[in-house]
């Protein structure tokens, strides 16, 4: 086979197997939406990405985008994943005739419970499609996680008192959240 041939071959190829030669004609029904940014779709390592619907309230949708940015960063590092899957079958016979059945049920959920230190929105965009959206580009800075650390260590004592009882009033709320989640 000449080089020219191969070329040609692997062409083909590549054209029957991203326009499905052969087989069922594969759809792609997603919406085309030009404005979208590249790192929506492909988030970098260590970011997550928040989507929010624009409805006239800048700030609404900004703290909405980044909110969701950083569940999706939580999800990339510790999520915890319960399934179920039931299969029933049966089969017999009624009147002289074979009957089957069959009944397969299928639930998951994914749990979150992080904490985030070191976060920041990266990159926002607010798209001008119709409808619009906010996007948020939320990552790990290390630098942000550092300082934050060195920050504690000159916080006076009524200072880290304040800060300490805010936080335990956070988390007790986020707890009463997730059992809420966990009972449902």
């Amino acid at each position: 086979m000449t080089r020219n041939s191969f070329l040609h071959f692997v062409g083909v190829a590549a054209f029957c197997t991203l326009s499905a030669c052969g087989g069922d004609q594969i759809r792609d029904e997603s919406p085309v939406a030009s404005d979208i940014p590249k790192w929506a779709m492909t988030p970098p390592a260590g970011c997550g990405v928040g989507i929010a619907k624009h409805r006239g309230n800048l700030g609404m949708a900004q703290k909405t985008a980044v909110a969701r940015g950083r569940d999706a960063l939580a999800r990339q590092l510790v999520t915890k994943v319960e399934g179920m899957i039931k299969d029933y079958q049966q089969s017999g016979e009624t009147d002289a005739k074979d009957f089957t059945e069959e009944l397969t049920t299928a639930v998951s959920r994914q749990l979150v419970d992080t904490t985030l230190v070191g976060t920041r929105t990266k990159v926002a965009h607010v798209s001008q499609d119709t409808p619009q959206q906010y996007y948020a580009l939320i990552c790990l800075e290390p630098e942000a996680f550092n300082d934050a650390f060195d920050r504690m260590n000159t916080l006076n004592m009524k200072q880290r008192e304040a800060l300490k009882k805010r936080a335990e009033m956070e988390f007790k709320d986020l707890d009463e959240q997730l059992n809420r989640l966990r009972n449902q």
